[in-house]
């Protein structure tokens, strides 16, 4: 007798490797860059330079009104003075957000690097005050260093056609956003600023991610993806955070006004924001020159455009793959790769014309991988809750240790309710759960549907192949490495964002809803479920 799973058996070490290589282009955006040391050239940017910006002003809180924060301000307007610019104070007198008695002031500092022709100014952003109970070395001195050192590398090489703001906002921490709100409605500034770059942080690192793009998507998306060196852009973190009502942070005044521009932050390690250990001992270089080199970039590409020209206004799907590459395209077409999906998988149901199983096989599919999600939720509420200061190696240890969970569960019960997972129902009725999010995604969130369509249509294609006949080893082999890896990398970044979200934050209560875990987890027992279907794809092995 022949065992014909024998030639997908042979290529196993070979499939798996190829689903690593995916997860690592997944990982790959998630990595800073190396740090340039203080040696680099003049016109780099340098985290080492920028660092010393970091231990200037961030050694004690600097809330509004305070002397710690006169001495923050006095620091920004020294260096700027040294780079041989005049800078501009903007005060305004606001009641103690923090329970003073009194008014304080809030007060802005600018500078302006003049273009040779502008058309218009981009600004670059980050505030410099902090809650009472950090010094805010990430959160948020990493910023105001990496506008500095920005500024002092965008002197020092040519000259850019438009204007360059450096604004350092006060009075971002309390809910108004003083100064950010005060700049956009009375500085005279601000009705030239065509584009603004805010930088923030909520953690001690991991990469300077893109968190919002507002203005004219395409455009904005576009300007971004020409110009960064380092990019770490997804579409269904943009979309997230539109859901949620958009960013609270100094970008809200100037979004808006109407004004286009991005915000970028880094999220690792959370659980120091708004703490007392958020000190410049616990900023990592490497994401500080994520955050710079790419804002001196998009510093230098942008300043170099031409404002009075027509841009599109396409709502965008967008993803980063490997070290470099995003990915981009109008956001209705994830609807049409969704419905190309389904479209596939009814045809693939009429080859085997077993509609009531594929339908069953898809709901259990969904019932597992809910189930998963549920158990792994019930798990992580108390142990974040009894380590509320993780840092990111134990996070992430625990998340290993969930995904472990997750597989034993989803593979536990495919033996009891999928007994004939890679039968042709099996594997569609798989698929069609995955069709189903990619289909209710692209319809009600433009730029999430890309999270659940692509690896659907891959799926679907493989699925009809299978339902057709047999399919031979190789063609196994085809549809577990295709499939997979399509959907490691794409749900890489957002298994780490989504669980990065879920994070114990006791400085900031406020912003810590450890239910997110179920995003990730569902994405992972979903994944699982996926993968599982495609290591026999078609029918069952038969001998002869």
């Amino acid at each position: 007798m022949t065992d014909q799973v024998s030639p997908s058996r042979r290529a196993a070490p070979a499939a798996w490797a190829a689903l690593l290589l995916a997860a690592v282009l997944g990982i790959t955006p998630l990595i800073p860059p190396s740090t340039a040391g203080a040696s680099a050239e003049p016109t780099e940017f340098s985290a080492q330079r920028a660092f010393a910006h970091i231990t200037a002003i961030a050694g004690r809180p600097r809330p509004i009104g305070s002397q710690s924060n006169h001495a923050a301000r006095a620091a920004i307007v020294a260096e700027l003075r040294s780079l041989g610019l005049e800078p501009t104070l903007q005060t305004v007198i606001v009641p103690d957000y923090y329970g003073g008695e009194e008014d304080v002031p809030v007060v802005n500092v600018m500078a302006r690097i003049e273009g040779s022709r502008s058309t218009g100014s981009i600004a670059l952003m980050g505030h410099y005050d902090t809650v009472p109970e950090t010094p805010g070395a990430n959160d948020n001195a990493a910023a105001v260093a990496a506008v500095l050192e920005t500024a002092r590398a965008v002197i020092a090489g040519d000259r850019l056609r438009n204007d360059v703001i450096l604004l350092f906002t006060d009075g971002e921490e309390p809910a108004p956003r003083y100064g950010a709100t005060a700049f956009v409605a009375e500085h005279t500034w601000a009705a030239d600023v065509e584009f603004v770059v805010n930088l923030e942080a909520i953690g001690s690192g991991g990469p300077s991610s893109l968190i919002a793009a507002v203005g004219p998507n395409r455009w904005v998306i576009e300007q971004y993806a020409v110009a960064v060196p380092h990019p770490a852009a997804f579409s269904y973190m943009t979309k997230t955070g539109e859901l949620i009502g958009g960013s609270s942070t100094d970008l809200a005044p100037f979004r808006e006004a109407g004004v286009a521009g991005l915000e970028s932050a880094f999220l690792h390690g959370s659980s120091i924001y708004h703490t007392g250990a958020d000190s410049p001992e616990r900023v990592s270089l490497r994401t500080v020159q994520h955050h710079g080199a790419n804002l001196l970039a998009v510093a230098r590409h942008v300043g170099s455009l031409d404002f009075d020209e027509p841009v599109a206004d396409d709502a965008m799907a967008f993803f980063t793959v490997g070290r470099s590459a995003v990915i981009r395209y109008p956001a209705m077409w994830d609807l049409m790769v969704a419905a190309a999906g389904a479209a596939l998988l009814v045809v693939a149901i009429r080859f085997t014309g077993m509609w009531l199983r594929t339908l069953r096989a898809a709901r259990n599919a969904l019932l597992v991988a809910l189930g998963a999600a549920v158990a792994v939720t019930l798990v992580w509420f108390p142990l974040a809750g009894a380590r509320s200061t993780m840092g990111v190696v134990e996070g992430y240890l625990y998340l290993a240790g969930l995904t472990l969970l997750i597989v034993g569960i989803v593979l536990g019960a495919a033996r009891r309710f999928l007994a004939a997972a890679g039968a042709a129902p099996e594997t569609i009725g798989v698929v069609a759960m995955w069709s189903v999010f990619g289909l209710l995604t692209a319809g009600a969130a433009p730029g999430l549907g890309y999270l659940f369509g692509w690896p659907a249509l891959a799926g679907a294609v493989f699925a009809v192949a299978g339902a057709r006949r047999s399919p031979s080893g190789r063609e196994r082999f085809a549809g577990l490495v295709v499939v997979g890896s399509i959907t490691l990398v794409l749900l890489t970044p957002a298994i780490d964002t989504f669980f990065q979200l879920a994070q114990p934050r006791p400085g900031n209560p406020d912003s810590e809803i450890f239910a997110v875990i179920v995003i990730p987890a569902l994405l992972i027992a979903m994944t699982i479920e996926l993968v599982n279907a495609f290591r026999f794809t078609g029918a069952a092995p038969s001998t002869a």
